[in-house]
Order: structure tokens, then C-alpha cells, then sequence
């Protein structure tokens, strides 16, 4: 069986699982939560968006008597998708098509809606935080509408172009020329929309509860473990090092915990051993006992059978 046979083989599989059709449900509420702020608050605002609704807002703009919002986002996105099948799974690529087509359809079902917000800044803010929330909420589980991400890909895979450029100059060609066809003002507030959605986004993506992975250099580390197991019921890790100004062996305790254990866990760090040097990182998703399972995000579980044919 060639491999595109096994992916669209994975693809239908997929259809009979209720968290695919969960995920497509959350797929098309956010995309009727953008189109409202798009036909809602950015058309009448004269805001853009990011990526390539942004690209869609400058054309549309200069061709609206002759074709539809709904269809130049279509239209916009067949090179893309033309450009990007090779390079990503059957299942993603109909995931991206049927995403695109529902964006489309909530553009056009969407059409003459309009928000009353007057205050560009309350506008800017409040679209920034509806559609990037919503956004999160439906790639966090595996949701798509194609777009930038797929190209930004391909190039970063051929040419090794990391894809933060191409958002970033996308994003700076849209804010000049909303500059340039509107005023300064307008722009400025499509850069704040920009920066609401996504700050928005990200906290759909990884929820408001931060996880935080901690490093703890600790001269007791098994107390310190012991509080971690006993008070807030969190696993660790043990990495072995040495020092390097002393030379001495250590062991480092590695363990993830969310932003409200933080506090509690730099008390008993402090009762426990006040001279313990502790590394504190933000983490996004966390899959594992105690945090999420591979079946929560989409992936089913892999049987005995998948292992041998695999080896």
C-alpha cells in the first residue's frame, strides 16, 4: 500500500472518531467568530488582518465590485494548496480544504454583518481577542483553513527559510499598505488588532493555565523531590551532571507544573533548601501522565500490531 493510500486510509478512520468531529465542530465556529469580525469590524474599521486574509482585505479593496470576498479567498489559496499536497499528509491537506471551504462559506453567510463599535481602539481590541481565541481553540486540535501556514512550510522545508519570516514580512507588507491605502491611524490599529489576535491565539492554543518546566540544582535532592511527589503530587525527572566550577557530581530535578504550583512549589524549595538554584521556562503543550494523553490530541493509540509492522 503506497503511502498516500495509507493516509487517506488514516484520514477515514479519523471521520469515524468522535474528537475529529469535535474538532471540525470548533472548526466552524471559528470560522464564523472571523468572518464576523472581518465583515463585522475590520471592512468597516478599514482594519487588515494577518497572513493571508490580510492579503485577501488589500485586493478585495480594489476588485469588490467583480468578485466576492468569499471566492478571493478560494481563489488565493489553490496555488497554495497546489504548492503544499506534496509536502504534508493526505489527512491534513482534506482537514485544510474542508477549513477553507467552511471560511468561505461563513464569509459569504457573513456578508453585511456589522458590529457596532465605533472606537477603532475597543474594535481593534475586541476582534483581535474574538477571532484569535476562537482561532486557537481549533488548531489546537488539529483544525486548519490552509493558508500562510502551508506555504510557510513548504518554504522552510526547500529553502530553509524559517516560517516566522515570511509571517513577519506578510504581516509588515500588509500594515504599509493598509497605511498606504487608507491613513497612518488605520494602520496602527490593524497592527494592534494583529498583536491582540495573536496573543488571543496563543492563550486558545495552550489554555490559560501555563505550564512552567522546572530545573532544580538542589545540595538535597532528595527532599526536594520528595516535596514535589508528596505536596504536589508531580512526577520528576533526575538528570545527572556535574558542576563546573566545583566538579562535583549533581543530580538536576526536572519537573513540569502549572503557573498556580509555582508558588507553592518556590516555598517548599525555600524550607527545604534556600540555597537551591531554580530555572523557571513558559511551556506550551505537555503530553504525558497527569497532563494530556496522545488520544487527547487526535493521535490513536498504537497498537501491538502498528510496532511490529513499524520494526
Amino acid at each position: 500500500m503506497s503511502q498516500i493510500q495509507e493516509d487517506f486510509q488514516d484520514f477515514l478512520r479519523s471521520l469515524r472518531t468522535v474528537k475529529y468531529w469535535y474538532m471540525l465542530l470548533m472548526l466552524m465556529l471559528g470560522c464564523i467568530a472571523f468572518s464576523f469580525v472581518v465583515n463585522g469590524i475590520l471592512i468597516p474599521q478599514h482594519f487588515f488582518a494577518a497572513g493571508l486574509t490580510g492579503i485577501t482585505l488589500f485586493f478585495y479593496d480594489y476588485i469588490s465590485d467583480y468578485i466576492s470576498l468569499s471566492l478571493l479567498i478560494i481563489l488565493l489559496n489553490i496555488p497554495i494548496f497546489f504548492v503544499g499536497y506534496r509536502e504534508f499528509s493526505v489527512k491534513y491537506m482534506l482537514t485544510s480544504l474542508i477549513g477553507m471551504s467552511m471560511y468561505s462559506a461563513s464569509l459569504k453567510l457573513t456578508e453585511g454583518a456589522y458590529i457596532p463599535i465605533e472606537d477603532p481602539m475597543i474594535a481593534a481590541i475586541f476582534g483581535g481577542v474574538l477571532s484569535g481565541f476562537s482561532t486557537g481553540l481549533y488548531l489546537r486540535l488539529g483544525g486548519s483553513v490552509g493558508g500562510l501556514d502551508i506555504l510557510g512550510t513548504v518554504l522552510k522545508k526547500r529553502f530553509e527559510i524559517p516560517i516566522g519570516y515570511l509571517f513577519n514580512a506578510v504581516n509588515f507588507i500588509v500594515i504599509v499598505g493598509n497605511a498606504i491605502l487608507y491613513d497612518l491611524e488605520s494602520a496602527l490599529f490593524t497592527g494592534v488588532f494583529m498583536y491582540v489576535f495573536t496573543w488571543s491565539m496563543q492563550k486558545g492554543l495552550i489554555g490559560f493555565s501555563q505550564r512552567k518546566s522546572v530545573f532544580i540544582i538542589s545540595s538535597r535532592p532528595e527532599a526536594v523531590a520528595e516535596k514535589i511527589l508528596q505536596k504536589l503530587d508531580r512526577g520528576f525527572t533526575y538528570f545527572h551532571a556535574s558542576g563546573g566550577y566545583d566538579h562535583a557530581e549533581k543530580r538536576v530535578i526536572y519537573t513540569v507544573i502549572n503557573l498556580m504550583e509555582l508558588g507553592r512549589l518556590k516555598e517548599y524549595l525555600f524550607d527545604t533548601d534556600p540555597d537551591a538554584f531554580i530555572a523557571v521556562q513558559d511551556t506550551g503543550d505537555v503530553i504525558g501522565r497527569r497532563f494530556l494523553t496522545w488520544e487527547d490530541e487526535g493521535l490513536r493509540k498504537r497498537n501491538k500490531q502498528d510496532t511490529e509492522v513499524q520494526a
